[in-house]
């Protein structure tokens, strides 16, 4: 049996890590499909390193973009919607049920380092496909399982998989993933983009997201981009979009934000002193905006204040932060906002330390702190004989 005629997939391990009530399988099951010619062809796609595409529904899209995008061989991983009526729906419409779109996620992919099976293989092992329109405390049609085939091989691929499942008894009950030809995708707005790569604080992430992606980790740790494989890849996607482009007027912060965040840049509120994420941090690194990712601060421009806020002497550049006059507790303050999205960061006072003598006293909720990467190590030189 050669590699040219079977390609084998094992889907094993604990299924049931991943959401209660299913079968734990105990000995690896092994998924035979066989390879056809067709196979070896590849899809058109829009990209030019011939990308391949796969578009796929297990869930909500905040989980389902934060595990597929950790694999490697995926290129990109987008949060949208597929499957319905509705042109161009918006979140809230699809929220409904009436418009007959799933959440999905749209993959780009390469498939020299990463097969259409193994996709699946990370989908049907990464939710419960046996649940119809549910995902955990997710109910509705727009959380129903399915894939939208782009081509006759997807199909083939899919319906084969789904049926040797079944028949393996992977699961407890028959699994109800629909498995329909592709249509149209709308990509979801855009604070639903890399949800939780930007809001892993916020109690959703912590409580459902980041325990779904231990496990995955554990699980397919043989699959998984380095951290550089995943920053370089963040740091693409980040220059493709046009911050120019988006409405920031319009953006539905309550939903993106936790309530502290969305207090502070919103409300213009101000967290307790001492107990906020980096009044103490003395990291290397940037802090950023937490709602539009504008760099703000550099560490090296961070000092201890005794304030108990974090305390800067300058921006990173003047133009990334306004000024504007605040006269609220019955005294004149002035208030520093982020130049991109207007979101309130702190107040400036003039009682820092040289050379500016400024003192930024900015609210950590405000602030996305990123780690500054540590520098290679010097190696040794060879010895000489």
């Amino acid at each position: 049996m050669t590699k040219q005629n079977t390609r084998f997939i094992l889907f094993s391990l604990a299924i049931a890590g991943f959401f209660g009530g299913a079968a734990l399988i105990s000995q690896p099951t092994p998924i035979v499909l066989a390879e056809t010619p067709d196979m070896q062809e590849k899809e058109k796609t829009d990209s030019i390193e011939n990308l391949v595409t796969a578009t796929l529904a297990n869930g909500c899209f905040w989980c389902t973009e934060a595990v597929f995008r950790e694999l490697k061989g995926v290129h990109s991983a987008i949060s949208g919607y597929s499957g319905g009526r509705s042109k161009d729906p918006t979140y809230k419409e699809v929220s409904t049920g009436l418009t007959g779109h799933a959440e999905v996620i749209q993959v780009k992919y390469d498939p020299q380092e990463i097969s259409f099976e193994e996709l699946l293989e990370v989908f049907w092992k990464t939710h419960d496909p046996t649940t119809l329109n549910q995902q955990g405390a997710d109910v509705g049609t727009q959380y129903r399982s399915a894939v939208f085939y782009h081509n006759d091989e997807q199909r083939r691929l899919a319906e084969e998989y789904k049926q040797k499942l079944d028949d393996s008894g992977a699961f407890s009950n028959p699994i109800v993933t629909e498995i329909t030809k592709f249509d149209s995708f709308y990509p979801a707005e855009d604070y639903h983009q890399d949800y939780f790569a930007l809001n892993h604080r916020e109690p959703y992430c912590r409580r459902v997201i980041q325990p779904k992606l231990k496990k995955f980790r554990n699980v397919f740790h043989d699959k998984l981009k380095t951290r550089k494989e995943i920053a370089a890849m963040e740091e693409t996607e980040a220059e493709a979009k046009n911050p120019d482009e988006v409405d920031w007027k319009n953006v539905n912060w309550k939903a993106k934000l936790t309530r502290e965040q969305y207090h502070v840049t919103t409300e213009a509120g101000t967290e307790r002193p001492f107990k906020n994420e980096y009044w103490d941090n003395k990291k290397p690194g940037l802090y950023k905006c937490v709602r539009c990712g504008l760099p703000l601060y550099s560490s090296e421009t961070k000092y201890e204040s005794g304030t108990g806020w974090p305390s800067f002497f300058k921006p990173i550049d003047v133009k990334n932060v306004t000024e504007h006059s605040d006269r609220s507790f019955f005294s004149v303050r002035t208030e520093i906002r982020c130049a991109r999205c207007d979101a309130h960061l702190g107040h400036v006072f003039d009682d820092g330390p040289q050379p500016t003598g400024l003192r930024y006293c900015m609210n950590s909720a405000a602030l996305n702190f990123q780690k500054a990467e540590k520098p290679a190590q010097e190696k040794e030189p060879a010895e000489t004989p």
